[in-house]
């Protein structure tokens, strides 16, 4: 080698490049992607084009392919680590100087950078979604940058068709920020109906192109979520917990329908819709349940002769109840189920419509109609509540609050009039039960005075 001259040990180095080339070009040479052409004719490419089709490891088996992102990263060659720091840096700047539309840019560029690193849409549709709206004042302000976040993590979907937590997250914005911030009022409003001129009174169809309740809209998500687990594991919730996720969208949206004013067919048919997916969906589905060393398939909905057929020993079975029992507990699988029967009944929905009924007549200082209505409302839980297959709602904090701010309407006309209160009323005794319970009553004493109170000239 020392013999050769600087010329011929370039034409050397030039020989030994090229030939180190070729396998690289044959192994790496990509297919034409026709690979389900019908006449069979189609190059898969070379050994690695084949793996990755194999594996599902290619750009466009992950999700959509973005050309731009794509180019971008080439270019930067090894630096993309670099420039992603140094945009999340100035993302978090851009956030505390509130300068929302270069964070929004700035969002857009990293999620290019790192389209297959799932964590990066959901913090940064989070963060939209939650933390930046919380910055405006005006709820439609608010609610643009909510549907920004839930955009985004609909884009991040789009990328990551295998995600089974992005479909999740997706579905959380539109059943917790949607149905349950305090704007919720305007939130699920906003959703049928956008304020933005644009969708002429519509909803925005690129995140509701059903036109649908927010909660339905987010248990088509979960139920895609569910879809995805069973081939890529989720790690946010218990697997028992996980699965359950659109069998409660569909109890919140029955909740949802009461609280708007809907206590006719339609809310007692989605009370229904909800007994049928929590017992015979959910209910069915497979667990794999861990009790100590021991492991075995159950079910929410096990009976003793399911339980029996299963169990090879006595102990086997006394283990198998225990893990049937203690997954209802963590699920409060057994509330849900006697809820669920109990609100699709036609005496509950006259029960809630009556102190629905209450709530609207005191707003509009009509004492004797909210007093009928409240106490009606009141008989109507009274005799439901001492019935012995639903006596454990009594633990329930939301129904609980409901009858109590009942109660509360129908005694302050008597103080308003300056009457006597009765000593004998429907629900005296759940009255005397939560009166010392703090966080029930603070919820009904805060309720109470936003509602009413603060109507009154």
């Amino acid at each position: 080698m020392n013999g050769l001259t600087s010329q011929q040990r370039k034409l050397l180095y030039l020989l030994g490049i090229i030939f180190l080339l070729i396998p690289i070009i044959v192994l790496g040479r990509p297919g034409d992607g026709m690979k389900n052409a019908a006449d069979g004719k189609s190059d898969p490419g070379g050994t690695l084009s084949v793996l990755r089709s194999k594996y599902d490891l290619g750009e466009s088996d992950l999700g959509d392919v973005d050309a731009s992102g794509a180019a971008i990263n080439l270019v930067l060659l090894g630096m993309r680590g670099v420039a992603v720091n140094l945009l999340w840096i100035e993302l978090d700047q851009q956030k505390d100087m509130k300068r929302w539309a270069e964070m929004q840019a700035t969002t857009k560029s990293i999620v290019r950078l790192q389209p297959h690193y799932e964590r990066v849409w959901d913090m940064n549709g989070w963060n939209l979604a939650y933390n930046t709206s919380a910055e405006w004042d005006a709820v439609p302000d608010r609610y643009y940058w909510v549907k920004e976040g839930a955009k985004l993590l609909k884009q991040g979907v789009a990328r990551n068709v295998r995600s089974t937590e992005l479909n999740y997250r997706m579905g959380k914005v539109l059943q917790h920020k949607i149905g349950y911030a305090d704007e919720s009022i305007d939130y699920r409003r906003y959703f049928l109906s956008d304020p933005d001129p644009a969708f002429k009174k519509g909803p925005d169809l690129e995140i509701n192109p059903d036109g649908i309740d927010n909660f339905l809209a987010a248990k088509v998500w979960f139920l895609k979520a569910n879809e995805r687990d069973v081939f890529r594991p989720q790690h946010v919730l218990d697997h028992s917990l996980f699965i359950s996720t659109p069998a409660r969208c569909q109890f919140d949206y029955a909740q949802a329908l009461q609280k708007d004013g809907h206590f006719g067919e339609e809310a007692r048919a989605a009370w229904e819709e909800a007994r049928r997916a929590w017992t015979e969906e959910y209910g069915r589905m497979p667990i794999h349940a861990v009790i100590g060393a021991e492991e075995s398939d159950i079910r929410m909905e096990m009976t003793d002769e399911d339980i029996k057929s299963i169990a090879k020993t006595p102990d086997d079975e006394f283990r198998i109840r225990k893990a049937v029992d203690a997954y209802q507990k963590m699920a409060n699988y057994r509330y849900w189920r006697m809820r669920a029967y109990c609100e699709a009944e036609n005496e509950t929905a006259e029960a809630h419509r009556s102190l629905y009924e209450a709530k609207v007549a005191l707003k509009a200082q009509e004492y004797d109609k909210a007093s009928a209505a409240a106490l009606k409302g009141m008989e109507g839980f009274d005799k439901l509540l001492k019935r012995e297959e639903y006596a454990q709602l009594t633990d329930e904090d939301t129904l609980c609050e409901e009858c109590m701010l009942g109660w509360k309407i129908w005694d302050d006309i008597y103080q308003l009039r300056q009457e006597k209160v009765p000593e004998d009323f429907p629900l005296k005794w759940l009255v005397q039960i939560k009166m010392g319970n703090e966080q029930i009553m603070s919820q009904v004493n805060k309720q109470f005075k936003r509602l009413f109170l603060e109507n009154r000239p």
